[in-house]
């Protein structure tokens, strides 16, 4: 039933969502600690890839140079998540914080969409 609920609220997006290549963290309940890439950001989100994400419901920490936010993960498919900040975030000013895109990525550039 919790995994139904998550969907939902994964389902009912209405903030616009920023395309980045952030590097950063993931720290779980465990403390295992996963380096992650930050793909999109939303005031109430993110997606992440290149980690094995913890259980759906998890609750997490996503750490960036410039940012300590406590999330729930509300999905996951392979390598890649969806977490859910306990708090807002302001987007425009991660996207402001983030610095070149790091040669190792995948996608060459940070345009917003």
């Amino acid at each position: 039933m919790e995994q139904l609920v998550y969907r939902a609220i994964a389902e009912k997006r209405r903030d616009r969502r920023y395309h980045v290549d952030i590097e950063g963290r993931l720290v779980d309940d465990d403390g295992v600690t996963q380096t992650v890439v930050v793909r999109n950001v939303s005031i109430y989100g993110a997606m992440l890839s290149g980690l094995t994400p913890p259980q759906i419901g998890a609750r997490v920490v996503l750490i960036l140079p410039y940012l300590e936010r406590d999330a729930t993960l509300i999905w996951s498919r392979g390598e890649q998540c969806g977490l859910l900040f306990n708090s807002p975030v302001d987007p425009v000013a991660i996207l402001a914080n983030a610095g070149p895109v790091s040669q190792s990525m995948t996608a060459p550039d940070r345009r917003i969409q």
